[in-house]
């Protein structure tokens, strides 16, 4: 219906009338934007109707809104953007009410507007006409570009800016009473604060995402930091000036007379002899003078033996280094053999050159010193092998081409469950013990390692003969001679069963942390939704009383005190529910049988259920016993029972119309009885029927009808409890039968 630009006047008697209007224009916009603001409404939608409204409602000839482009609530733009010094800086998003036509008017409205741009961010308004001698600028140049009434209000909140809405008349007797001034300032400024609102919303989940980003950062450098933790030689100290330990890490047994962990907090002095403390004490001042790595050797007894240790000390922080020791009793070792190996050697050129009488003398000599060489060599390989065996790694040795096992560690009898000799005669056997669903991984990796491309580094399962599975790690690498050419393949097998069931809890408690995290929000979100509905009821009930009560009969004040009775029991069943689902995954809600009529029981629910809702749909009951039953003593929890009944009845009583009938039928022998409710409501959605006793969780096809989501989730958790089953079948349009198996317990 087109609106005539010829607008009515309005007197002094139409005043009052007037008034109403405005305020029953400013609440249908005040429940849309409140819509915007629950999720229900996009703003771009929003926006359109309160324009449309203004236009309609105000009786103007031109309502336009313009919202700024760098908020960007809106998910489409609007037609329109002026284009001006101004407005290029400070572009905007334009929309127009409906029936407002894009002429020259509206047109200079938008030039007027980018002009003044500076003037409305400050929460100024623009209103012409205006009683005043001496009007602002702006108001001055409208009045000589088209003097028709014009009324601009800022969309401002909380110095932000985000728009303003435009009002503008054709008739220039028109004048903009303060009511309407009023009216749409209040518009305005519940606008501006949707529009806050969103953009603190978007700030909050920038912030978010950047918070997230910073927890990965920290949790990549986190894991670099252990991995490194994890290949130090022998041990890494934190030591400061003053000489204090204050932290270490992978210390072995072989570093320190005394565990690792009764260092912390002590002095170089108190651990260390007083040569190697002063030793290294002033090492660590010249680190941290020169911020150089400084090395020093020194020996200590260790477990009765002496041992000899290389310690490198970097400036690591404000007054602090980071101390890494190694164990290089092998390394002097060695190099005092050399250098005994170069004296022989110089001395037998030296005899060479004195004399060749002294061949002789010279070669017993040379057999003496090979002797005392392969002895040391027999020792060291002696030294190797008692290494290898009382680690708790698996050690081997296989040809290139792992057609050949040269060595294996005593622990893999122990780790794999099978002998090394079944290995040595069989190498390939251990490809055998590997799970079949990690077996082709493994092969794969061990063909990339046989041609040079990868070093051969995997986590497997093994499967042992007594079927037990285990996680393994094993690390391999090439053994090349001089010429670069690859000759054996060295490796370490580590059980990792441990740290991966740590892993696999850990993961678990993440995921139920997450669940448990998903069950809070929605909980509140339904908890929040359906009290509020209630809570409204009670509101306006209870003021409707105070203020009218009376002029009000006594059958209107009963309604209003029947509609607060039945609001206070909505919100006292929910909360029962709520309680009752705490108790059940609490734990503490335990079976207590008794003899129920059960007859009895559910005709009297039924009644009950009549009684409080009379326009509800008609229950039928009808019973089923065997001879060997005595239905009038069975021993059932009668408050489980009723939570069974209650809900399921309400749930068919909810989702069917009045008109339907509810058949409720009992079945019963020596051993169980069973409850079937039956409606023809409207269904349940298949894609709902693996979650109908997720808590919070509603069908996706009920619409604006109350509910909780909990009544069946409580059903289940009853039924469980009394050591029954439930079954649901359900079609869409045709209806839902719900059956529910409880076995007969003894007293």
């Amino acid at each position: 219906m087109a609106i005539s630009s010829k607008h009515l006047s309005i007197n002094a008697n139409e005043l009052g009338t007037m008034e109403n209007h405005l305020l029953t224009l400013q609440v249908a916009i005040m429940q849309q934007i409140a819509q915007v603001t629950q999720g229900q409404c996009v703003p771009q939608d929003g926006l359109q109707t309160t324009a449309d409204q203004l236009r309609y409602g105000l009786q103007v000839d031109s309502c336009l809104m313009f919202i700024v482009s760098d908020f960007e609530p809106i998910t489409t733009p609007f037609e329109g953007e002026v284009k001006g010094k101004k407005r290029q800086e400070n572009p905007y998003q334009l929309l127009r009410g409906q029936g407002t036509v894009d002429d020259s008017s509206s047109r200079l409205i938008c030039e007027f507007y980018g002009k003044y741009y500076t003037w409305l961010i400050q929460g100024k308004p623009l209103i012409f006409p205006i009683a005043d001698e001496h009007p602002p600028a702006p108001i001055q140049e409208w009045q000589r570009l088209s003097g028709l009434p014009l009324l601009i209000l800022p969309l401002c909140h909380r110095q932000s800016y985000f728009g303003a809405i435009s009002l503008m008349a054709t008739q220039a007797q028109r004048q903009w009473s303060q009511a309407e001034i009023d009216c749409v300032c209040a518009i305005a400024s519940q606008w501006a604060m949707v529009f806050y609102h969103i953009q603190q919303e978007q700030k909050y989940h920038i912030q978010q995402q950047k918070h997230q980003q910073v927890i990965a950062a920290l949790n990549r450098a986190e894991s670099r930091n252990n991995a490194l933790l994890e290949i130090i030689p022998d041990a890494l100290f934190r030591i400061n000036s003053a000489g204090i330990y204050l932290d270490c890490y992978g210390t072995k047994t072989e570093t320190l007379s005394i565990p690792a962990t009764d260092i912390i907090g002590k002095h170089l002095h108190q651990i260390l002899p007083t040569q190697v403390a002063g030793l290294i004490w002033e090492h660590i001042e010249q680190a941290l003078e020169t911020k150089t790595i400084q090395r020093v050797e020194y020996q200590l007894w260790v477990n009765g033996k002496a041992r000899n240790f290389e310690a490198r000390i970097v400036a690591s922080g404000f007054e602090e280094v980071s101390v890494i020791v190694q164990d290089v009793t092998d390394r002097v070792q060695m190099r005092l053999s050399l250098e005994q190996v170069n004296d022989a050697l110089e001395m037998r050129v030296e005899e060479r050159t004195a004399a060749l009488r002294k061949v002789n003398d010279v070669l017993q000599a040379e057999i003496i010193e090979r002797k005392r060489i392969e002895e040391q060599l027999r020792t060291s390989e002696e030294q190797l092998r008692q290494l290898t065996e009382n680690i708790r790694e698996v050690f081997f040795l296989t040809t290139p081409d792992f057609s050949q096992m040269i060595y294996i560690s005593p622990v893999y009898q122990e780790v794999w469950g099978r002998s090394t000799k079944s290995l040595y005669e069989q190498p390939s056997s251990w490809l055998e013990s590997i799970h079949p669903e990690d077996r082709d991984r493994v092969t794969q990796a061990l063909h990339k390692q046989s041609l040079g491309e990868a070093n051969f580094q995997e986590e497997y399962r093994i499967v042992r003969p007594d079927s037990s599975v285990r996680w393994m790690g094993v690390r391999a690498f090439p053994v090349v001679n001089e010429a670069g050419i690859t000759i054996r393949i060295a490796g370490i097998a580590e059980d990792i069963t441990e740290r991966q069931r740590v892993q696999a809890e850990i993961l678990n408690a993440l995921a139920q942390e997450k669940e448990l995290s998903d069950l809070k929000s929605r909980f509140i979100t339904v908890t929040s939704h359906e009290f509020r509905t209630p809570l409204t009821t009670i509101h306006s009930s209870a003021e409707l009383l105070e203020h009218y009560r009376h002029k009000w009969s006594d059958e209107k004040q009963q309604m209003h005190l029947h509609r607060i009775q039945g609001s206070v029991k909505y919100m006292t069943k929910l909360l029962n529910d709520v309680l009752i689902l705490g108790k059940t995954d609490a734990g503490k809600l335990a079976l207590s049988l008794e003899p129920i009529n059960l007859e009895l029981f559910c005709a009297t629910l039924v009644k009950e259920l009549q009684l409080n809702q009379p326009e509800l749909s008609v229950i039928n009951i009808s019973y089923e016993w065997e001879l060997t039953l005595d239905a009038q003593v069975i021993y059932l929890d009668k408050q489980l029972l009723q939570q069974i009944l209650e809900n399921v009845l309400s749930n068919a009583i909810k989702y069917s119309s009045s008109e339907e009938t509810i058949e409720v039928k009992l079945k019963g022998n020596r051993e169980q009885i069973t409850l079937e409710i039956r409606d023809r409501g409207i269904g349940i959605p298949l894609d709902d029927q693996d979650r109908l006793f997720e808590a919070f969780h509603r069908g996706t096809n009920v619409g604006t009808i109350p509910g909780t989501g909990l009544g069946l989730t409580i059903v289940k958790k009853c039924v469980d409890i009394h050591q029954g089953n439930i079954d649901i079948n359900s079609i869409i349009g045709v209806g839902t039968t719900v059956t529910v198996t409880l076995p007969i317990l003894n007293s």
